[in-house]
């Protein structure tokens, strides 16, 4: 599988993010999850989607299983893994796009 760092490409290269919280359909959720559970966890990362003409920019490992969490649950050692773009959970609010109650997708990773 695949997932994009269209905004912390730079971030992800250095591997400085670890962590990435996404919007994903519960259908892709369990397909991340489901992946974990059968020790698939080695990755592909790419610039930005495929589709729009991204390019493969590295692998990553899961550290952990991917899970819903709201964002109001963020800890500043959250916002360090997310790449440190965003000082305090509402300013990553606002990146984001989604209120702090928002339950977002959160992958846990390591670049490789």
């Amino acid at each position: 599988m695949i997932i994009s760092f269209a905004l912390t490409t730079e971030e992800f290269l250095a591997g400085i993010k670890t962590e990435t919280r996404r919007n994903w359909t519960a259908r892709t959720l369990r397909a991340w999850q489901n992946a974990w559970d059968q020790g698939r966890l080695e990755h592909l990362a790419a610039d930005k989607g495929l589709y729009c003409g991204g390019k493969i920019i590295g692998r990553l490992r899961l550290t952990a299983r991917p899970t819903l969490e709201p964002l109001s649950t963020m800890t500043a050692a959250s916002l360090a893994a997310e790449g440190g773009m965003c000082a305090t959970v509402p300013d990553f609010c606002r990146l984001v796009g989604q209120p702090a109650s928002k339950e977002m997708a959160v992958v846990r990773f390591l670049k490789i």
